[in-house]
């Protein structure tokens, strides 16, 4: 009740200090400290005393709207999603500009709501559609058994906590961290029912339920669509033009470190919580039975089955098109990507029939009910968020103040201070609302200080999937 009591009061007095933060930076008196942000990157270009007064007052905007965010996404004062919607109207309401190629660019309502239709939204609403095609059909809960009997994993308590950590990996890497974590609790509670442990007072039924959360954060960072923060790194770098990351390329990063993290994360757990109980009686033989009651493939799993595996074989697939392709074809083709891919087997899902007679399909719209809406919103909100401040110099300035407080570090360093940083804040909010915080401003920091922008952002972006030290921390941890 207390902590209930504390949250309430701490979201009504963010509730009114969010938007007092932005009117009291709106009418701070300090015009000379926004003209100096707004023009240090100007310097050879010619422009009127009226336009570098308009570009102050949109710094001015853009700072006391960060302000205003943080502060919301922080105390959760209203819906996450909802303060991720802020931009789309602030921006055009106060006639904010930037500057880009040289020239003045105006927030219009076009502009600034254009990054709520980012292409990575759509690589997220297809994977979130596929994902409920996996969850519909109950093709996610044959996976897990499946991989719980393999070799003599079940005989064992160290080895079904392998295991069950392993199939929430894997499965995390497709569908949402916290809709893995429902669907495996069930599972791990039933194991340790048969042992006649509770959860939260035997090591071995802590180790299960820790490991199932932990894994699910950890698979998240496996592909593009394993995480949002992932895809908000992905798409603050492609707006800013500073690469282009595809599917495999993110998994070139993303699978190592889960192979590497699981086994740690798995030894942590069995060192720190070690097992009252060795064998588990019987554990294969019921695992392989309440596998065999699921009885044969349905038609709804073999179509999934088949959608999942033609969205992965084309998303692997395409990088190397212009390769495998005579040019005159691939020409042709060359306007799919991993993005019109997740959309094209998004809608596929639609139109498979499981039932012709009673025009029943994959996935009907009543379905949609598995797409996390409000990732989408905060994708926008974040890419719009990030456009604006580097537009306005607001992100230049934040890492040149970085420079002055810190110096510039090795890489090696910047890259441990980063990490720290985004971790405890994922630890106290949304860890999606922290990488639309901290991505922009990490990549101001490594232009200020001359360090790979692509290298620390994605560093950012999969640290704060990382966070550990509080149940808050993640919603899988909760």
């Amino acid at each position: 009740m207390k902590e209930k009591s504390l949250s309430i009061t701490l979201s009504k007095t963010g509730y009114i200090l969010g938007p007092a933060f932005f009117l009291l930076i709106l009418f701070w008196p300090a015009e000379n400290f926004f003209i100096q942000i707004a023009t240090q990157n100007l310097k050879g270009i010619s422009i009127g005393p009226e336009v570098i007064q308009s570009l102050a007052s949109s710094v001015r905007v853009v700072f006391g709207l960060l302000f205003w965010m943080v502060i919301w996404w922080i105390t959760e004062a209203v819906p996450i999603p909802v303060t991720a919607l802020l931009p789309g109207i602030i921006l055009p309401a106060f006639h904010v500009i930037g500057f880009n190629n040289n020239e003045t660019f105006l927030f219009n309502p076009v502009h600034a709501l254009r990054g709520y239709a980012h292409p990575i939204i759509f690589l997220f609403l297809g994977g979130f559609l596929i994902a409920a095609a996996i969850q519909k059909s109950g093709l996610d809960r044959r996976i897990t058994l499946w991989i719980l009997t393999r070799g003599n994993l079940a005989n064992s308590t160290r080895g079904v906590l392998l295991g069950l950590m392993s199939a929430t990996a894997f499965l995390s890497m497709w569908i949402s961290n916290t809709a893995t974590t429902a669907m495996m609790l069930p599972i791990g509670l039933g194991i340790l029912r048969r042992l006649n442990v509770k959860p939260g007072e035997s090591n071995y039924g802590k180790s299960v339920m820790l490991g199932i959360a932990w894994s699910a954060s950890i698979g998240g960072i496996g592909t593009i669509i394993g995480s949002p923060p992932n895809g908000i790194a992905v798409s603050i770098l492609e707006s800013q033009k500073l690469a282009n990351i595809n599917f495999l390329d993110w998994m070139k990063i993303g699978i190592p470190l889960v192979v590497g993290f699981i086994p740690l994360a798995w030894w942590l757990l069995n060192n720190r919580l070690k097992p009252e109980v060795k064998q588990i009686p019987g554990g294969k033989k019921e695992l392989v039975k309440e596998r065999e009651n699921l009885g044969p493939l349905s038609t709804s799993e073999k179509a999934a089955t088949f959608a999942f595996c033609l969205a992965v074989l084309l998303w692997l697939t395409n990088p190397f098109w212009p390769h495998l392709f005579p040019q005159e074809i691939y020409e042709k083709m060359s306007w799919i990507n991993e993005y019109i891919i997740a959309l094209g087997v998004g809608v596929l899902l639609f139109c498979i029939p499981i039932d012709w007679k009673k025009r029943r399909f994959l996935l009907g719209w009543e379905d949609t009910k598995f797409v996390h809406w409000g990732t989408l919103l905060l994708f926008g909100g974040g890419i719009v968020l990030s456009d604006a401040m580097f537009k306005t110099g607001l992100a230049a300035w934040i890492g040149k103040s970085f420079i002055g407080i810190f110096g510039n570090p090795s890489t090696l360093f910047m890259v441990l201070i980063i990490i720290v940083l985004v971790v405890w804040m994922s630890d106290v909010t949304s860890n999606t609302a922290v990488a639309s915080m901290m991505v922009p401003i990490v990549i101001s920091i490594a232009f200020s200080t001359g360090k790979d922008p692509v290298a620390l952002a994605l560093s950012a972006g999969i640290a704060v999937s990382l966070a550990f030290m509080l149940p808050v921390a993640s919603p899988p941890m909760l």
